[in-house]
Parts: C-alpha cells; structure tokens; sequence
C-alpha cells in the first residue's frame, strides 16, 4: 500500500484535495504522505480495521489515509506508538492539502503546517484545528475501532433524529445572537445552532461545501469562515464568499417554551 508523495497528493483530488494537487510542485520535501486505504461502516457507524493487515498502520510510527465510504472528510489514521492511536481529519485547514505523519505529528506536505494527535496546531501556516473522531484499540483482537457518530461529553445527543437543547441549560439561546456549537452523540461532526435578531433560529453543519474543510465562527464578522480558502458563509449558511457556491448542509429547526429542537436525520 506504498505510495508516492506525488501520486498521492494527485489521486485524492477526486476527494476534496483539488488545492493539494494544484500545489504539487510547490510540496515540501522529504515529506512521506500517509497511504490511502478504502474502507465502510458498519450499520453502527463505526469503521473496524484489523491493524495487522495493513503494514503502514501496524507500524509503530505508521498511519493511512482512510477513505469511507459516504463521508465526506478523509481521515488520517495514525500509530504513534505501542498500542496508541490518533484519528484526525486528514485535510490541512491551510489550504486543503491532505496529511502524512512524521514525528508523532499530522504534517502538511504543501506548507509545512504541524497538528498534534489531538488535532491541535503546533506549527503554521494553519491557524485552525483538525476535527478529531473517537477511536479505541482491542489489543487482543488487534482491532481499531473509529467512531463516526460519537459524540461531546455533555452536549445532547441525536434521540430520534432531533437534537434538544433546553433553555435550562442553553440559556444563550433565549437572547438574539446567542449561539451553541458542539457534535451530537449519534451524528458525529460539529454543528452550529444561532438565536438570529428576528427570533428564528438556524442550524447548519461545519464543513464547507468547497473543499470539505471545516469552518468556523468568527464573533466580530459574526459569519462562518472557512480557512482553507477562505470561503465565508451567514450564520443560516448561505455563501457570501466563495469560492464555495453551495451553501452549507442546514437543518430544521423549531422552538418552544422549553427549548430548541434541531432535526439532524
């Protein structure tokens, strides 16, 4: 499952990694990306990999990029060491390239960006995190297992396809330009929830619709902002700045005395 930095960066272009390819010839360097390996989830959300079946992952200091089927982020699977493992989104939040892994570090082979295996920047140009997924080692069945629907500690969860957030304990969304963001247990990936000034609400999913990087909210623009390429979206996810043309992915939301409902599935 070996492979060239430069056929790499080329055959994730299909992927969302169109910026990587562009920038090809401008790569770094001595830089080894992590090689691409398939992969689709159970009817419980969860991806299990016998590790020993794949050299690059087996390998203490190892890693594969993982593409599965039906999601739209790649991910880098990374062995740093023992029975230690580190899942992260494998798109830079600089400009898109996808990631290899050296040193116990996520490393950008474009711009040279550095992530920790919490998905934290440890060296720019990348400003923003990578997203991370919950993953678990079975040692003696030599199993890893990725979460793709896990969820934050104390952010509600997806119960019947709705996700309810009680004023009791969002009390932010009771006042126009309040706001909640979090990843549901049963959905997986970072969501934002708005109080708009009109009353309403609004809820959107985190990844742009461009190059499948996640955005984030900017207080003072009080607009979402994709720092790949700079796409920027409005807090009910349309696109006021490309080059995304396509809003983001938004979700039903309604409201009560009680609390705020957000209709994921």
């Amino acid at each position: 499952m070996s492979t060239n930095r430069r056929g790499f960066l080329k055959g994730l272009v299909g992927a969302g990694a169109g910026a990587a390819a562009t920038g090809v010839a401008g790569c770094a360097p001595d830089i080894s990306p992590a090689p691409v390996l398939d992969a689709t989830k159970d009817s419980s959300g969860r991806v299990v990999l016998k590790v020993s079946r794949y050299p690059d992952l087996a390998r203490p200091g190892g890693a594969v990029t993982l593409r599965v089927e039906g999601e739209e982020q790649n991910l880098l699977v990374m062995h740093p060491q023992g029975t230690q493992y580190a899942v992260v989104s494998n798109t830079c939040t600089h400009s898109g390239c996808p990631l290899g892994f050296e040193d116990g570090e996520a490393i950008c082979p474009c711009h040279l960006s550095r992530f920790a295996l919490d998905g934290r920047v440890t060296h720019p140009p990348a400003r923003a995190p990578l997203s991370t997924y919950t993953s678990s080692y079975d040692s003696e069945a030599d199993e890893l297992t990725i979460d793709f629907v896990a969820g934050e500690v104390g952010f509600p969860a997806v119960v019947g396809g709705k996700v309810f957030f009680p004023f009791t304990d969002f009390p932010q969304l009771r006042t126009a330009g309040g706001r909640v963001q979090g990843t549901p247990q049963g959905y997986g990936k970072l969501i934002f929830v708005f109080a708009l000034e009109d009353g309403s609400y609004s809820a959107v999913d985190s990844i742009c619709t461009h190059a499948k990087c996640p955005v984030r909210y900017r207080e003072a623009e009080t607009d979402l902002y994709c720092d790949c390429h700079f796409s920027r979206f409005t807090r009910t996810g349309e696109v006021t700045q490309g080059p995304a043309t396509r809003p983001l992915t938004k979700f039903t939301v309604t409201s009560d005395a009680t609390g705020v409902t957000v209709t994921i599935v």
